[in-house]
C-alpha cells in the first residue's frame, strides 16, 4: 500500500527541491564518477525471449534451509511519531505500518519498546535497537539521539526516506540518509510498471533467500544507493540491475554498514506491506528480518548454496535432435570426453531409438536425459496426457541407454505443476526449464508424487544467439556464453550453458563452450557438475536442518567458546549431502573465530560478515555440531 504521498518535494516545492539539488551536489563533489557494479549489463530477459512467453509456471517452490534465529533476547526502539503519523494522507496507514514492524521485531526474538520523541531516543541505550521506520520527518533532536547512539556504538534500523524533511517536515534534504547508510549518491527511481530488487549470494541478509532471489513490489518511486561491492539491488524482471536511470551506478535497495564504533545500521529502500504477491511479501519479511537479527547483533546461519563453498554452479546442456543427430552428437560426446567436462543430453527418442552405437557414445559422456518423446508441448495438458506422454518418454530412454532418465528438459521449456508431478511419477527427479527468473538458483517442488527440483535456464542458447540473432562468427557465440557465466557468476546461481547437436558441430561453435570452460576453471570457483548431479545435491540441501543449540563446556584444544550457542547440523533419514558447508552471519568480527565442528578444527572460509564452515559429507540421519571459538589467552 502506499502512503499517497511522496517524501521528495515537486514543482510546488520549486525552491526548497533546487535547494535540495544544489545541497546534493555539494555532497556528491566528490564522490567518484563511476561506481563499481555487479556486471555487464546485459538483458537476460533479451537472452532468453522464450522465458517472457512461457504462459505458466509452478508455485513457489519450497524455502531454503535457514536456522531459527537463537533465543537471544534483544531489545528495540520503536520510534512512534505524531509528527510523521501527521504526515500521511491515509490516516491509518502509519500505525499498520508501525504495528508490522513491532510484529517483525517481536517475531525475530526481540522486545520493545515506544519513543515518542528525541526525550525517549535520548534514553536508548547502546544495547538497544534503535528502529525508525516510516520517519522522513525527523527533527534536530531526533537527529542529534540517532547520531549518539551511534557513537555509542548503537546500531540503527531504518527504511524509505528517514530524516529527508525537518521537525516541521519541510524538506531537509538527502545528508541523513547519506550519513546513515555510507552511500556514496542517492537517487529516486521513477515509478516503473513493475518494481523489483534481487538479492545475490554472498550479502549479509541472503540467510533464507536462494541465490537471486528476485522479490517483486507494488510499484511506487523507490530510493536508490550507490554502494561498492555485493548488494542487494533494484533489478528488473530478468535479475538485472535497473538503478538510476541518469547514468549514476545507483541501484542498491538494502545497505548494511558498520560504524566504525561498531554498531550495525540497516536501511532498506521497501515497506513491509509492499510485496506484489503473498510469496514475494513472505521474502520480503525474511529480508526485513535478517536486518533485524543482523543489525541487532542476532548470528544467522543457513546451508551454502553449492559444496566446496563454489561461488556458482556451471552445467552444460546438448538437445540431440535433427537429421544429423548422430554425427554431431558423436562429435559433442567427444569433445566432452577429451575436455573431461561433464556434460547432459537430452534427446528427442523418436530421432535416436535403435541408434545403440549413440546411445553407448553418449552415456560414456555423461549423462542422457528426457527431451521427450517428439518434442510436443507437455504445459496445459491433463495430468493423464502429461503422464501418459512422459511415462513412455522415460522408458524409452532406459531401454535404450540402460539407464532411467533422471531429467526432462520440456520442449519450449514451458511447464506447470502437472509437468513436474508427472515426470517424478514416471521416476525422473529433476526438470530443467523456465522459472520465469524468478531466481537463479535451482528450486525443490513438493509434488503428490514426491519432491522434484526444477533447474533454471537464464541463459540464451546456441539456437537464439546462432539462428534468431544471426551472430554466425564462432566468437559472438562464445562472447555471449561468457557474459551470461559472468551475469551468474556475480549472482552466484546456476549457468545452463544450453546447445543443439544440429548447432554445435564441430570446429568454432565447439570452441566456444570450451571458452566458457577455460575461463571457469582458471577463476576456480565454480562447481562444474553434470544437471542430474546439481539436481540431486540441491535436492539434498534442502533436506539439511540447522538449529542453535546450547553450547557444551566453555574450553576444549587450548580454545574458548566465542558465544553460547552452538549450530546443530542434521540431515534427514533419505538422503547423504557431500562437501556441505554452512554460512555462519557473526554478530560482530571483532575476535579471531576458529570454527570446530564436534570439537576439531576445520577448513573455513573469512567473509565480512562471518565464516563459512566447511561440514563435510553427512549420511542419512547423521548430525554435525559446529562451535565458534577463539584461541586461548
Amino acid at each position: 500500500m502506499r502512503p499517497r504521498r511522496d517524501p521528495v518535494p515537486r514543482a510546488k516545492d520549486a525552491w526548497v527541491w533546487l535547494g535540495g539539488i544544489f545541497t546534493l551536489g555539494i555532497l556528491g563533489a566528490g564522490v567518484v564518477a563511476a561506481a563499481l557494479v555487479l556486471w555487464e549489463n546485459v538483458d537476460i530477459r533479451q537472452l532468453t525471449p522464450a522465458l517472457a512467453a512461457t504462459p505458466s509456471v509452478p508455485p513457489m517452490p519450497t524455502p531454503p534451509p535457514v536456522a531459527k534465529h537463537p533465543p537471544v533476547a534483544f531489545e528495540a526502539v520503536l520510534l512512534e511519531s505524531e509528527r510523521n503519523a501527521a504526515y500521511f494522507t491515509d490516516s491509518t496507514y502509519y500505525p499498520e505500518e508501525l504495528g508490522r514492524w513491532r510484529s517483525l521485531i517481536e517475531g525475530s526474538g526481540g522486545t520493545v519498546r515506544t519513543a515518542t520523541g528525541s526525550v525517549d531516543l535520548q534514553e536508548t541505550s547502546p544495547d538497544e535497537l534503535m528502529v525508525l521506520p516510516e520517519a522522513p520527518c525527523l527533527s534536530s533532536g531526533e537527529l542529534a539521539a540517532m547520531g549518539a547512539h551511534l557513537a555509542r556504538g548503537g546500531s540503527v534500523v531504518a527504511n524509505w526516506a528517514v530524516g529527508v524533511r525537518n521537525g516541521s517536515c519541510a524538506w531537509r534534504g538527502w545528508s541523513t540518509l547519506l550519513e546513515l547508510t555510507g552511500a556514496e549518491a542517492i537517487r529516486e527511481l521513477p515509478t516503473r510498471p513493475a518494481l523489483y530488487l534481487t538479492v545475490p549470494a554472498g550479502v549479509p541478509l541472503a540467510p533464507g533467500l536462494d541465490p537471486g532471489a528476485r522479490v517483486e513490489l507494488r510499484p511506487e518511486p523507490a530510493i536508490a544507493l550507490r554502494l561498492p561491492g555485493a548488494r542487494v539491488y533494484w533489478s528488473d524482471w530478468a535479475l538485472n540491475p535497473a538503478g538510476d536511470p541518469e547514468g549514476a551506478d545507483a541501484d542498491a535497495a538494502v545497505s548494511t554498514t558498520v560504524t566504525p564504533e561498531g554498531g550495525r545500521v540497516s536501511w532498506f529502500g521497501i515497506r513491509t506491506r509492499q510485496g506484489a504477491t503473498p510469496a514475494d511479501s513472505a521474502r520480503a519479511d525474511r529480508l526485513l528480518t535478517n536486518g533485524i537479527l543482523w543489525a541487532a547483533g542476532v548470528p544467522l546461519a543457513a546451508a551454502s548454496p553449492w559444496p566446496s563453498a563454489a561461488q556458482a554452479a556451471l552445467v552444460f546442456a546438448i538437445d540431440v535432435e535433427g537429421r544429423a543427430a548422430y554425427v554431431n552428437a558423436t562429435d559433442v560426446a567427444a569433445m566432452f570426453v577429451l575436455e573431461r567436462l561433464p556434460v547432459t543430453f537430452y534427446p528427442v527418442t523418436r530421432l535416436v531409438e535403435g541408434d545403440d552405437s549413440l546411445a553407448a557414445t553418449l552415456i560414456a559422456a555423461g549423462e542422457v536425459g528426457s527431451q521427450t518423446v517428439d518434442h510436443g508441448r507437455l504445459a496445459g495438458l491433463t495430468y493423464q496426457d502429461q503422464a501418459t506422454r512422459l511415462g513412455r518418454s522415460w522408458g524409452d530412454i532406459e531401454e535404450w541407454t540402460g539407464v532411467g532418465p533422471a531429467g526432462l528438459r520440456p520442449p519450449e521449456e514451458a511447464i506447470d505443476e502437472l509437468t513436474l508431478r508427472a515426470w517424478k511419477q514416471a521416476g525422473g527427479r529433476y526438470v530443467l526449464a523456465s522459472n520465469e527468473a524468478r531466481s537463479a538458483s535451482p528450486e525443490v517442488h513438493d509434488t503428490r508424487a514426491g519432491p522434484v527440483v526444477l533447474l533454471p535456464r537464464l541463459l540464451k542458447d546456441d539456437y537464439a544467439i546462432i539462428v534468431r540473432d544471426g551472430t554466425m562468427r564462432s566468437r559472438g557465440l562464445a562472447a555471449a556464453f561468457l557474459g551470461g557465466a559472468r551475469k551468474i557468476r556475480a549472482i552466484g546461481g546456476l549457468a545452463v550453458i544450453a546447445g543443439h547437436t544440429q548447432i554445435m558441430v564441430r570446429g568454432p561453435r565447439l570452441d566456444a563452450v570450451r571458452a566458457v570452460a577455460d575461463t571457469a576453471r582458471a577463476q576456480g570457483d565454480w562447481w562444474i557438475a553434470r544437471a542430474d548431479e546439481v539436481a540431486d545435491w540441491w535436492l539434498a540441501r534442502s533436506g539439511v536442518g540447522l538449529a542453535w543449540v546450547p553450547a557444551e563446556p566453555p574450553t576444549r584444544d587450548g580454545l574458548r567458546l566465542a558465544g553460547t550457542w552452538d549450530l546443530l547440523v542434521t540431515t534427514t533419514s533419505e538422503i547423504e549431502i557431500q562437501d556441505l558447508w554452512i554460512d555462519v552471519v557473526l554478530p560482530a568480527m571483532t575476535d579471531e573465530v576458529v570454527p570446530l565442528v564436534d570439537g576439531v578444527s576445520v577448513d573455513f572460509l573469512e567473509e565480512s560478515w562471518g565464516v563459512r564452515v566447511r561440514v563435510g559429507t553427512l549420511g542419512p540421519d547423521e548430525a554435525r555440531r559446529i562451535t565458534l571459538a577463539t584461541p586461548a589467552l
